[in-house]
């Protein structure tokens, strides 16, 4: 997208000017990509011109419009400094969703590090699919579990192998139980499969994410 291309939708609706205009998240998070650090600028004095709101506005019907300064804030990190410039915003709790969603697209072994890192420092005891944790989970799901998947060495594998065992353990529910299983293709194949074989499950949400682990991991080897 055009730097005067995104000027355009964030000066008209349908959503207020202050949630963005027609700006989608999805538009600033490609338009970084595409820019980099004069996208990250531009994004900024977009933010600071149309006076982007940090929190989200619930609607009579039932609509809402996403908060965009959070988002802007999580782009434009990533287009000054890339991976790193997120990091500070995962170690913030209200923060750690946006920068979770930026470094989901951003596709790299690098973006994967840091969500595996958050992860690593994370509880999954709680009964929340929208928490960061879980949020950060699903992220590496999609980076790690598909055809097109993120290359990353056996080390980071076997990392993410050894995080799903934990969820497991700790996830208080079988939404939770079954991102784990999602979330292990993209782990280490032979020893991921050898783990998933042991597991025994009753439950028909379990059986089935069991059975979708299984086949991709076996295609994997």
């Amino acid at each position: 997208m055009k730097f005067n291309a995104l000027a355009r939708k964030a000066a008209k609706g349908p959503a207020p000017l202050q949630h963005g205009g027609s700006v989608e998240v999805e538009d600033l998070i490609r338009f970084v990509l595409e820019h980099g650090a004069e996208g990250a600028t531009e994004i900024e004095r977009l933010c600071a011109l149309h006076g982007w709101r940090e929190d989200m506005q619930h609607n009579p019907d039932g609509t809402h419009f996403a908060p965009m300064a959070p988002w802007a804030r999580a782009c434009a990190a990533f287009g000054h400094r890339g991976v790193a410039g997120l990091l500070p915003l995962l170690e913030s709790p209200r923060l750690a969703p946006y920068a979770i969603g930026v470094l989901q697209d951003v596709r790299s072994e690098a973006s994967v590090a840091a969500l595996l890192a958050f992860c690593e420092q994370a509880d999954f005891s709680q009964d929340d699919p929208l928490s960061a944790p879980s949020r950060a989970l699903a992220a590496l799901n999609v980076l790690l579990s598909f055809d097109k998947a993120v290359v990353v060495p056996i080390a980071t594998q076997l990392a993410l192998l050894h995080l799903v065992q934990r969820v497991w353990e700790q996830a208080p529910t079988t939404q939770g139980r079954s991102l784990a299983l999602y979330a292990v293709r993209g782990a280490a194949a032979h020893e991921a499969l050898q783990w998933v074989q042991t597991l025994v499950v009753e439950d028909a949400e379990l059986i089935a994410a069991r059975k979708v682990a299984l086949k991709r991991l076996r295609q994997r080897l």
